[in-house]
């Protein structure tokens, strides 16, 4: 703003300085070069509060001030024109400054909306209770993790898992406890997986699922096997289970490298197989499926 002003006071000095009492066309010339560099200033100033005023006033009334001190009959003219002129740059330049406003506002409120989408679209692919990922994000990364395992010729594998008799552990300690249960666990998984590729889901009431690019089955259940030593040792009191006096989780594993598997669906149906082998061989357990 005090660079606008300090040009301002430049051009109109140079109004009155340059101004010639004997020549006509030299006052014209000097008003209309004045005059192009406040309606020029328009576009450049009126994004800034209080700027074109500052560079506009000590522009224009000097030159304007002296055309009417000529006091005849033309130079009052030429005066007056200064001044609607003047009043004319004014209105332009408030038109403009709403008009720059106006669209620093839509762009705020276009930014808001845009992270208020993603901020939703992140929400409808998280577990609210949990805080990781859903059935809906699990089944479009295993979707996209399959396709890409098919053309790199890489193996990808599912592990399913369940909280051993977790109906039991409502029952005996209320539904808080059991919501409590399902996130200790949930972000115990989620803090157990070390490649940023890896993917643990919530996807079912006291059912989770692991996505496990470029991993193989017996990559997978090492991994499972870690997991499901990594819930006993959270030492979740569980005194309702005939498995143990600790909350602990059954592990299905499944991998693209068995035949049998030809697309997401048949590798996650796998898993579950494998998981129901966990549970009938008496929980607290991994299996695989080898097929």
């Amino acid at each position: 703003m005090a660079g606008g002003c300090a040009m301002g006071i430049v051009w109109g000095s140079a109004g009155v300085l340059l101004f010639d009492p004997q020549s006509f066309p030299n006052q014209v010339f000097l008003a209309f070069v004045i005059g192009g560099m406040v309606a020029g200033a328009i576009p450049l100033l009126s994004g800034v509060a209080g700027a074109f005023p500052c560079f506009a006033l000590p522009a224009v009334v000097p030159i304007g001030v002296r055309m009417l001190a000529e006091g005849d009959r033309v130079h009052l003219i030429m005066g007056l024109m200064v001044v609607i002129f003047g009043a004319a740059m004014f209105a332009s330049a408030f038109q403009v400054r709403r008009v720059f406003r106006d669209a620093e506002d839509l762009r705020q409120r276009l930014t808001s909306t845009i992270e208020a989408g993603h901020a939703l679209e992140r929400m409808v692919r998280r577990d609210t209770l949990t805080g990781i990922a859903n059935r809906r994000l699990f089944e479009e990364k295993l979707a996209e993790e399959w396709r890409r395992a098919r053309r790199d010729r890489e193996s990808l594998s599912v592990i399913t898992a369940d909280i051993d008799h977790f109906k039991q552990f409502n029952d005996r300690y209320g539904h808080p406890a059991g919501d409590h249960c399902l996130t200790v666990v949930a972000q115990a998984m989620a803090q157990s997986l070390a490649r940023p590729g890896d993917v643990v889901a919530r996807i079912g009431g006291e059912e989770f699922a692991f996505l496990l690019p470029q991993t193989s089955l017996e990559g997978a259940i090492a991994v499972a096997e870690h997991i499901r030593q990594k819930i006993v040792d959270l030492n979740l009191q569980h005194d309702a289970s005939p498995v143990s006096q600790w909350v602990t989780v059954s592990f299905g594993v499944a991998s693209s490298d068995q035949r049998s598997i030809t697309s997401p669906a048949d590798l996650l149906r796998a898993s579950d197989v494998a998981l129901y082998d966990a549970k009938r061989g008496g929980r607290n357990r991994t299996a695989a499926f080898r097929a």
